[in-house]
């Protein structure tokens, strides 16, 4: 698969049409500047936008948030369907300004939902938000690119823009990189290794860990990271080579980014028509991209 790069958002923008989709990885202040350019490349009634600041009314309830926007847009949908949708039955009497932050992403992504335009833009459509309330939002992300619209979201986790349909983009030095969603076909010879531990940095210290520790390995903006309890830890070796010698532990290439400690995963979740997550039983109860492509090969090897 081709990889491209583009100088600038604007260039990316051009070949929307193309993607279909474009979810990118960046800071906050580049998320502004995105967000600056598409509101004036899009802006009219065929466009939804959802900022990060976007808070709403913090005397309104979560139920009369949504009538007025459903009214405001002159929406037909019920309330009590988007309600339900977006998993906001009990909180629906709570007060806006006493939601948490996962609350605020689902009610504005239910906002959203009562505008049928096509084209979306979304500032951390996945923040704070559990696995459930994360299926809830790329189902219906998925219904409406099947009707034929097309969302730019800009994240702060590169896990996010990933899981999203259509395109993943990062930022490094100034340039928009695709994410790569094929496997690598890098050959190397099989040699047998016995693997003890995982060298890892800390500060000025080199960490040891044994693979039985680590719950996955990510691969962001061209450095490799360790996950152990929650912390991401970065190593020196590539994920070439952390697969060769940790696929003898158990460890699964589930994604081009991600190596995952399959003795970690809890459940395999099909999310929607094309999104497949794999749910760790860790503290944080990871959620980690399954590439479409892989599953059978999933299957196969560990006999699922």
């Amino acid at each position: 698969m081709e990889v491209k790069s583009y100088d600038s958002i604007e260039e990316l923008m051009e070949e929307l049409p193309e993607y279909g989709c474009i979810h990118i990885e960046c800071n906050r202040e580049k998320s502004e500047e995105i967000l600056a350019y598409v509101s004036g490349w899009k802006r009219g009634a065929g466009s939804s936008f959802l900022t990060a600041t976007d808070k709403g009314y913090e005397r309104s309830t979560v139920k009369e948030y949504l009538r007025f926007f459903r009214e405001l847009s002159g929406s037909r949908r019920e309330l009590e369907a988007v309600l339900s949708e977006f998993g906001l039955m009990e909180i629906r009497k709570q007060k806006m300004g006493r939601i948490k932050p996962g609350d605020y992403t689902k009610t504005g992504i239910a906002r959203l939902s009562m505008r049928d335009t096509d084209f979306y833009f979304i500032e951390e459509p996945l923040l704070n938000l559990e696995a459930e309330d994360m299926k809830r939002v790329l189902s219906w992300m998925e219904k409406r690119i099947e009707s034929g619209a097309s969302f730019v979201t800009t994240n702060s986790s590169m896990r996010h823009a990933i899981m999203m349909p259509g395109t993943a983009f990062y930022l490094e030095e100034g340039r928009f990189s695709q994410v790569e969603q094929e496997a690598e076909n890098d050959a190397g010879e099989d040699d047998e290794v016995e693997i003890l531990k995982i060298p890892v940095k800390s500060g000025e210290s080199t960490l040891l860990f044994e693979p039985r520790d680590i719950d996955y390995i990510e691969s962001l903006n061209k450095c490799v990271y360790v996950s152990v309890r929650g912390t991401l830890f970065q190593t020196q070796k590539t994920m070439y080579e952390l697969e060769e010698v940790l696929k003898k532990a158990g460890f699964f290439r589930c994604h081009r980014s991600y190596l995952v400690n399959i003795q970690k995963v809890g459940r395999l979740e099909k999310w929607t028509k094309n999104s497949y997550v794999l749910i760790l039983e860790n503290g944080e109860k990871s959620q980690i991209p399954l590439s479409k492509g892989r599953i059978d090969e999933l299957k196969a090897e560990f006999h699922w």
